[in-house]
């Protein structure tokens, strides 16, 4: 299992995804990415950061690590405003990473829209679920972090948190987080009856049905029956 120990911000995957080029060295940004992430002042902690970002957000759309390749999250980071991409750029943590999508669903299930987030209370619900790991108490620190950075939660000290209250995706955002699902999955096929909830564990969405009949024919045909909502890609 991949862990998740080293928080990422989201304005330093937003401003190094609008700075990456295809066909580029990834090498050739490590400084630039040093001066967006400006917070970390240890050589070491920038360098671990940086693995994870370009992990994530580069090397895991392409099969080789020694030139960038073009992705759908490169493309939207240079065409679309930070807020609208922050929902996007999150959904990626939890389509890549078990134990971030296990950490959602728990997150949903545990604590309702009102409620403060007891990090040793989500904690004991993960260890419950992965066993007792180092790496499970990391990831679990590291990402509450992460959501801080994404305004999903407010730090009141060091083992709480204050719930922001949910924005709504729009349609568009939805229908881009959709095709993020599909590309990272390697899928051209998307059931909407069983399409994982942590997916959208963070934000209020519209109408998934809605979503599949504006997007039909010019992203994909939406096959509805009794018993399925299928996306078929084009």
């Amino acid at each position: 299992m991949i862990g998740y120990d080293r928080p990422l911000k989201a304005e330093w995957i937003y401003k190094s995804l609008q700075l990456v080029e295809a066909g580029k060295n990834p090498k050739e940004y490590y400084e630039a990415y040093d001066n967006i992430a400006v917070e970390l002042t240890g050589k070491d902690g920038r360098r671990k950061t940086r693995t994870v970002l370009f992990r994530t957000f580069i090397f895991n759309f392409q099969e080789k690590t020694s030139i960038i390749e073009e992705n759908i999250l490169m493309k939207l980071c240079k065409e679309k405003s930070f807020e609208y991409m922050k929902p996007i750029l999150l959904s990626k943590f939890i389509i890549d990473y078990e134990i971030l999508k296990q950490f959602s669903t728990i997150y949903t299930k545990v604590f309702d829209d009102s409620q403060e987030i007891s990090t040793k209370a989500i904690t004991a619900k993960m260890v419950d679920a992965f066993g007792d790991s180092e790496i499970i108490k990391r990831s679990t620190r590291a990402f509450l972090k992460t959501l801080h950075s994404f305004g999903i939660v407010e730090p009141i000290n060091s083992t709480t948190y204050s719930q922001i209250p949910k924005t709504e995706l729009t349609i568009e955002q939805v229908k881009d987080i959709f095709l993020l699902y599909a590309i990272s999955n390697h899928t051209k096929q998307i059931d909407l009856k069983h399409l994982d909830k942590a997916l959208f564990a963070y934000y209020k969405t519209p109408s998934l049905s809605d979503v599949a009949n504006k997007y039909h024919a010019s992203e994909w045909e939406y096959i509805r029956g009794a018993d399925r909502e299928l996306l078929i890609l084009n």
